[in-house]
């Protein structure tokens, strides 16, 4: 199965789909399915430009609009998360996932699909310490500082995502785990991304909470953006768990010799040096390792695109389905999602423990009883107007049918399309958005997007 890679979209749409059918043709070679590592910018109209937290010149509508109205279907079946510029009222209105045009798939804020096979999972938006502890208190449209609290990752996803017990194939997010480049090319990366130098010796490049997914989860893969550049690494979790970091990178950050780690090179590149077998109560269990991999933005001359070639785990024509594991999560969990500026407190581990198992069992009666399939349908429905429009689009939240049907589904409040009151809200109390956002790397101009 080959696997098309994609750092930041920032609407370029069109290109990133020329540039696949320019490499299938000079590769001989079918793209089954394409990840966008965030920034996708999935702008309707003029209207969702409001909910872009850009400066206004970068305001442009992009080529996702042709793919909403259906002037254009996208050729190869695409899954992407949420970045840090982004439609963010559209997203919104996806909270849990779905198509936001045919054959595009949003994960949601956070979630699990499968695709042939594989388990995908995926975090959306970035780190700010200011809001991560906060429940989600945006309402539309959006003032100065909840056009940016809007993409700034909840702990409340986080704590969804670290229920998990299945093993995951890939992870997506769009912001780098914390420590992530410890484990690559330094030399290479300082040389290319002279400003990171600081971060990099302070072990504050990335964000923590993608630190500890990545300890917990320990995915096999694991694909990012927003810094936008190309950067592989591959995490060692043994070397990772003890932060034992391979010998450069030791010598570039003054750190004296660390203990050896018996695990550090992958069982299949070793040769024993001995004649004698070993005894089976020798043996320990390989490593576990993460393939990680970001990418740059979509620009001439630029590593933006990778394509990955994973093993199949099935025989049939694939395409996305709902994980059980992760609706079992999403049921227990619903009733703490906060709308609020204060977040709900979540039972302790036992007690979640066992509401996700009993919401397995729940589920998987629905399932037995054909009630519940787990093939997500393609049900996309157009909510806002999209481009061109003769008149005014009215600046309001929308229904989302797809997130009706998903709370169906598994038998949960929506919470999140709640209906307009009237034709456009009145807007809330205005608050100065903050200067300084942590994780939001502005550099110049031209590395802004």
């Amino acid at each position: 199965m080959k696997i098309a890679v994609q750092g930041c979209c920032h609407g370029e749409l069109d290109n990133i789909y020329g540039s696949l059918k320019l490499i299938e043709q000079n590769n001989g070679c079918k793209i089954d399915l394409l990840i966008i590592c965030g920034d996708f910018q999935a702008i309707r109209n003029e209207t969702d430009l409001n909910s872009l937290s850009v400066p206004d010149k970068f305001k442009t509508l992009g080529s996702f609009w042709k793919y909403y109205s259906g002037k254009e279907v996208a050729p190869y079946l695409t899954l992407f998360i949420g970045g840090n510029h982004e439609a963010s009222n559209y997203l919104w209105e996806l909270y849990h996932g779905g198509w936001i045009c045919d054959n595009i798939y949003y994960m949601g804020h956070s979630g699990v699909i499968n695709f042939g096979g594989l388990r995908i999972g995926g975090i959306s938006g970035i780190y700010k310490s200011g809001d991560y502890w906060r429940g989600y208190m945006e309402q539309y449209p959006y003032n100065p500082r909840t056009l940016k609290s809007a993409y700034h990752v909840r702990k409340y996803e986080v704590d969804k995502l670290m229920q998990i017990q299945q093993p995951l194939d890939i992870f997506l997010s769009h912001d780098w785990p914390r420590g992530i480049e410890r484990y690559g090319n330094l030399d290479l990366l300082m040389y290319q991304k002279k400003f990171f130098r600081q971060e990099i010796m302070t072990n504050t490049l990335g964000c923590e909470h993608n630190e500890i997914l990545l300890s917990k989860l320990k995915p096999s893969y694991w694909f990012a953006a927003h810094l936008h550049v190309h950067f592989p690494a591959l995490v060692n979790h043994d070397m990772w768990d003890k932060k034992i970091y391979p010998p450069r990178t030791r010598e570039i950050l003054g750190i004296e010799d660390q203990p050896p780690n018996d695990n550090s090179v992958p069982a299949e590149t070793t040769e024993s040096t001995s004649d004698t077998p070993s005894k089976p109560s020798e043996v320990s269990d390989p490593p576990k390792f993460t393939k990680f991999l970001s990418l740059d933005k979509c620009l001439p001359r630029r590593k933006f695109i990778q394509i990955i070639d994973i093993p199949e785990k099935t025989d049939e024509n694939p395409d996305f389905y709902y994980d059980m594991e992760w609706l079992s999560i999403t049921r227990a969990m619903h009733p703490y999602l906060s709308l609020s500026n204060n977040p709900q407190t979540l039972p302790d581990e036992s007690t979640l423990e066992k509401l996700i198992k009993n919401e397995r069992f729940y589920l998987e009666d629905k399932l037995k009883s054909g009630n519940l399939d787990l093939k997500i349908p393609h049900n996309f429905e157009r909510t806002a107007p999209p481009y061109p429009r003769p008149d005014t689009i009215p600046d309001i939240a929308y229904v989302n049918p797809q997130t009706t049907t998903f709370c169906d589904m598994i038998d949960i409040q929506n919470k999140i399309n709640t209906v307009p009151e009237s034709p456009k809200r009145a807007k809330i109390e205005h608050i100065e958005a903050e200067q300084a956002v942590q994780s939001e790397i502005i550099i110049d101009d031209d590395e802004f997007l």
